[in-house]
């Protein structure tokens, strides 16, 4: 399975194999200008490579897989997860309010009782 990169700081294109990405034989970085991806980035891709090849392989005794990935639509889908996940957390946000709405009141509550017993 070969991998087709355009490099982003000079725009050549060059391509690489899953295969030696996974065994480590090649790096990802550009043979025409040295750029070169974060070793943690780097890390995290071989190992989802490798994990999508395991599981087209267990994938394999049933259907025949082709695919193609652009990164940019890659980019417009994580836009969206990301406003999605805002708008979740925005809601979360209300709910928490709410909640300590509650407790503020219940406090409330146990401190009038604390003044009926003095009295």
């Amino acid at each position: 399975m070969s991998i087709d990169f355009t490099c982003q700081k000079c725009e050549a294109s060059f391509e690489l194999d899953a295969q030696d990405l996974i065994e480590g034989t090649e790096k990802l970085v550009c043979p025409h200008c040295d750029a070169k991806a974060p070793a943690n980035l780097s890390e995290d891709f071989v190992a989802a490579l490798t994990e999508m090849r395991a599981q087209i392989a267990v994938m394999s005794k049933k259907f025949s897989v082709s695919m193609t990935l652009e990164s940019e639509d890659l980019e417009d889908e994580l836009e969206e997860e990301d406003d999605d996940e805002e708008d979740d957390e925005s809601e979360e946000d209300d709910d928490d309010l709410d909640e300590d709405e509650d407790e503020d009141v219940e406090d409330d509550e146990d401190y009038d009782e604390d003044e009926d017993d003095e009295r």
